[in-house]
């Protein structure tokens, strides 16, 4: 009999594994079925060698124009992710938008507090680091968006 692997993160499982070491999904003839060998179940269900669960995404959407938003929002502000979000059918590229379109309005917001706070000699740190961070947290949700995740920005709420 063939190696059995967890049909949820892909690990090789023990022959009388009841659940899976690395993910704790629950093991049954049915979660193995199809992966009895790696190499064939790979290239026959994937059309490749490399197994779906390898590759580290966990989403069918487009990771590359999720990943382009968070970046034109660097650009673009919120008319890049706004645009995105309109007229976009992916449901994964949809919620990358959100995010980045959110993050923008609150960057604005602290930027526009920052400016306040800059009379009473306070707000001119804020007005130096906001930006540096701005670019930082785009960069750290386009690589997050590349790998299939759909990150969001911190301190940032849910405004669209």
């Amino acid at each position: 009999m063939g190696e059995n692997y967890c049909r949820n993160c892909g690990t090789q499982l023990d022959p009388d594994a009841r659940f899976c070491s690395e993910c704790g999904t629950e093991v049954s003839e049915d979660t193995t079925a199809g992966f009895e060998s790696r190499s064939e179940s790979a290239v026959d269900t994937y059309g490749d060698s490399i197994n779906r669960f390898e590759r580290g995404t966990r989403t069918e959407g487009d990771t590359t124009f999720a990943a382009l938003t968070h970046i034109l929002a660097l650009v673009t502000w919120v008319i890049g992710p706004l645009i995105v979000l309109v007229v976009t059918e992916d449901e994964f590229v949809e919620e990358n938008a959100r995010n980045a379109l959110n993050w923008q309005i609150a960057f604005t917001v602290y930027m526009l507090v920052s400016f306040v706070l800059l009379f009473l000699f306070v707000g001119i740190v804020f007005l130096l680091v906001l930006p540096v961070v701005d670019v930082i947290l785009c960069i750290v949700a386009a690589v997050k968006a590349s790998e299939g995740d759909a990150w969001r920005y911190p301190l940032t709420p849910s405004l669209v």
